[in-house]
């Protein structure tokens, strides 16, 4: 996380990073603090790393002698059900060749419970209905990579990759129990994602970089429902999603001398999106509609900008335009970016930044099509559902490089999520993602750090805000919202032991009540704790670690709005604990990646 900031991106060596937080964790616990040359904590990222808002640049050192290295780790994790993951990363470099393999495999099993109670009104009165769901999924998945690059000292650099992501078999099974309804559903499926990847950068400062990707998913699920009233509905549903992907972009980046610098370039990619859904009537009565859909998605982007470094501080400034079109739907935007650093004395910093971003709805949220998941909830998609904007600006005084102080503005238009609504007609409960006219947030934060001793390193996160959101189009209840919302955070590390090597991490939240569109959210906190021994001359570590110890941490959500009446509870079965080993052998360095972007695949 970075505080003030709407949300981080990754970047390594300059390339943005799509990894989860998992694979990040997983990168950072096999690189040695050497194979670091520096982090750079941006909070208004210039456009030739081709991320908006805030980013950190993690720039990793190139080894140009002869070397075999590796590492292996495995994970086992308890969350009402056991799950365990273990894989391998083994290295090659050569003063102008390297090459790379990453492999993993592991099985997930998870568990929800979801409480609702709802008061559903339609012309006949108020229908008074509470359901339990009770959703269960399983499966086995594989991630390979594997990478070479040629880089002659001081000539340039060649790279290409592939990565592939498999999941051949997943099952589940999804019953609701409650005084409507009785639901039982059984969906399996699998899903596969092929990348590759290349890319040149000159020693003249040129990148050059092409990507290709193909997803393809599969799913059949059947559904049987038992109403109070006798009735009952049965029916099979297959539904399927393939995507292909390519991207482009040219970067060039010219040093004018005297800390002046430009970069200019552009990226251009294309998507074709091809989604289905079927349906097989066995029993009763409902309303399915089958469907298949065809969306073709175009971007182009160009942007130029130019930086200065002087005595006590440096400023850049950019500006990047893009056409944006998928389907019947076009937009041309602008996008600034600005920063602005001074260090007027050895103990102060100052930093101004504006910067502006785009975020992509899902393939399947923009496709005409409705998913079950019960005899009374469905999710429901929405064409020419919209990307939504993002303009971020911050002041931060840092003190004695560890205080910090800042104010944050972030205005998103457009800005879509998915909320629930009790339809009018029907005795229908439906989640669907819409578009609202914008979610605006702006506060300040004051960190902290607190060292006492060399055996306690702490730091405390103070956060408070003004949310604001509005919708005119939410079905019929158009909502225009505010809430104050406070964040209480403290993170410690406490040295246990040297000999052996032994450290404990404790951290804990708590945040205050809070909106979600027509949701009231109930305050929410959080208690982690983890030990980890390293051992072996540093090679090898061993941690256990609990998380969400006193299942606290997804908060009790209710609609009281305009006649809408509901309460959802999902906190159940949260917390966690996780058992990690890894060891690494030779002088293992990580090889930096660009992992791939599949935000938006998947039903």
């Amino acid at each position: 996380m970075l505080a003030g900031a709407g949300g981080v991106t990754v970047i390594l060596n300059g390339k943005p990073s799509t990894m989860s937080a998992e694979q990040l964790a997983s990168l950072l616990r096999s690189t040695p603090v050497e194979r670091i040359e520096k982090a750079e904590v941006i909070y208004s990222t210039p456009p030739q790393y081709h991320v908006r808002g805030a980013a950190i640049n993690l720039v990793l050192r190139r080894s140009h002698d002869y070397s075999f290295s590796g590492e292996v780790h495995a994970n086992y994790t308890n969350r009402f059900y056991s799950n365990w993951d273990a894989g391998g990363n083994f290295a090659f470099s050569s003063p102008e060749w390297s090459a790379d393999v990453t492999y993993s495999a592991g099985q997930a099993k998870t568990k929800r419970i979801i409480d609702l109670y709802s008061r559903h009104t339609l012309a006949d009165g108020e229908h008074e209905i509470a359901q339990r769901q009770n959703i269960t999924s399983k499966g086995t998945w594989h991630r390979l990579r594997a990478a070479a690059e040629y880089a002659p000292q001081g000539k340039g650099r060649l790279s290409i990759a592939y990565t592939g992501a498999y999941t051949p078999h997943t099952s589940g099974l999804v019953r609701a129990d409650g005084n409507l309804v009785n639901s039982v559903s059984s969906p399996g499926g699998d899903n596969t994602m092929h990348n590759a990847a290349l890319r040149y950068t000159s020693a003249s400062g040129l990148d050059l970089s092409a990507d290709y990707t193909h997803y393809s998913s599969w799913q059949l699920a059947a559904m049987r429902n038992r109403y109070a009233d006798g009735s009952r509905t049965a029916f099979d549903v297959v539904s399927g999603q393939s995507v292909d992907r390519v991207n482009v972009s040219a970067d060039q980046s010219h040093d004018l001398g005297n800390g002046w610098g430009m970069t200019y370039g552009g990226i251009f990619s294309w998507a074709g999106d091809h989604d289905y859904q079927r349906y097989r009537l066995h029993e009763g009565d409902i309303a399915t509609v089958d469907t298949d859909s065809h969306l073709d998605e175009y971007t182009g982007n160009l942007y130029a900008g130019v930086s200065r470094q002087f005595a006590k501080g440096s400023f850049s400034l950019s500006l990047a335009g893009e056409y944006y079109r998928a389907g019947d739907y076009d937009n041309w935007s602008l996008y600034p970016q600005a920063t602005l650093l001074l260090t007027p004395a050895e103990k102060h910093l100052v930093q101004i930044s504006l910067s502006s971003d785009k975020t992509y709805p899902s393939y399947w949220e923009m496709q005409q099509s409705t998913s079950y998941i019960d005899g009374y909830s469905e999710i429901r998609g929405t064409p020419g559902l919209r990307p939504s904007k993002s303009y971020n600006g911050q002041a931060m005084y840092m003190y004695k490089q560890k205080y910090i102080f800042m104010l944050f503005w972030n205005e998103m238009p457009d800005y879509f999520d998915q909320t629930a609504w009790q339809a009018p007609d029907r005795l229908a409960l439906v989640y669907q993602t819409l578009n609202w006219n914008t979610n605006r947030q702006w506060g300040a934060n004051v960190i902290v750090p607190l060292r006492p001793g060399k055996w306690l390193d702490s730091r405390l996160t103070l956060t408070g805000m003004r949310m604001t959101q509005r919708c005119d189009a939410f079905h019929d209840l158009a909502f225009d919202r505010s809430k104050w919302l406070g964040v209480v955070r403290m993170d410690n590390t406490i040295r246990l032991s040297r000999k052996p090597d032994l450290t404990l991490d404790l951290s804990g939240y708590y945040q205050s009540a809070a909106i979600q569109g027509t949701y009231d959210v109930a305050p929410s906190w959080s208690v982690n704790a983890g030990v980890k021994w390293t051992f072996d001359k540093s090679r090898a570590s061993l941690s256990v670690r609990c998380n969400d110890i006193f299942e606290s941490s997804l908060p009790f959500a209710k609609v009281r709005y305009k006649g809408q009446y509901l309460d959802m509870d999902s906190g159940t079965y949260t917390r966690s604990v996780t058992v990690h080993f890894s060891y690494r052998f030779g002088t293992y360095k990580e090889k930096r990646h660009k992992t791939v972007d599949t935000s938006r695949f998947g039903h």
